[in-house]
């Protein structure tokens, strides 16, 4: 089993508590499971964004420093339990990692230099490329329309939608690349491993390829 787990930096108190029950389950795992967490921004990011604004940064800066908050949120999390980090992601260990994302991206500059592709289509970008299962992990539990958590909806239905808790971009890069993804509340962090495990859990269960 190789799943994407893209951590929101919206859970930067809660990380500790996610990574360490990832680790607990799939830490010692005999089966060969692979389980690489992608960590988002957060107020790393949050940070280039203020800056940007009143500095004009261009875009292309404003790009790799927002990757560079990514890498930050990476060693916050290893500083506070310990978790293995890889470089690439072409020999992914077994067990639980995060990745530090910056020289990788770097060798690989394969997506557009925008804010509106964040943390969540490089996640899903990477699980392509590794031919893995995408959870998004968040502080919500899921993405609400008309006032109510969806349970299951289309990529096609979420890009017709306005502002939710996953990036612009994410839907059509689902679309395009007839991918999956499930969006859990890392609140709750039995949500995530049934989540990663492949259980239904409540969130919204978003199909790429209808």
């Amino acid at each position: 089993m190789r799943v994407v787990v893209k951590l929101g930096g919206s859970l930067m108190k809660n990380s500790s508590s996610i990574i360490d029950s990832l680790q607990e389950h799939f830490g010692r795992s005999n089966r060969g499971d692979s389980i690489l967490v992608v960590p988002g921004g957060g107020i790393f990011a949050d940070s280039i964004r203020t800056i940007s604004d009143k500095c004009s940064i261009g875009d292309d800066a404003a790009h790799w420093m927002a990757i560079l908050s990514m890498e930050q949120y990476a060693y916050y999390i290893i500083d506070k339990t310990g978790i293995n980090s890889v470089e690439n992601i072409i020999d992914i260990p077994c067990g639980v990692s995060v990745l530090l994302p910056y020289s990788m991206l770097r060798q690989n500059d394969r997506l557009p230099h925008s804010w509106n592709v964040t943390s969540d289509t490089i996640g899903a970008w990477i699980a392509r490329e590794t031919k893995s299962r995408f959870v998004k992990v968040t502080d919500v539990d899921g993405v609400i329309a008309d006032d109510i958590i969806q349970k299951w909806m289309t990529a096609r239905e979420l890009s017709k939608m306005g502002i939710t808790c996953i990036d612009s971009s994410l839907p059509g890069f689902l679309m395009e690349n007839m991918m999956d993804c499930v969006v859990v509340n890392g609140m709750y962090p039995e949500r995530v491993i049934d989540a990663v495990i492949g259980k239904n859990v409540i969130g919204t269960h978003i199909k790429g390829n209808i």
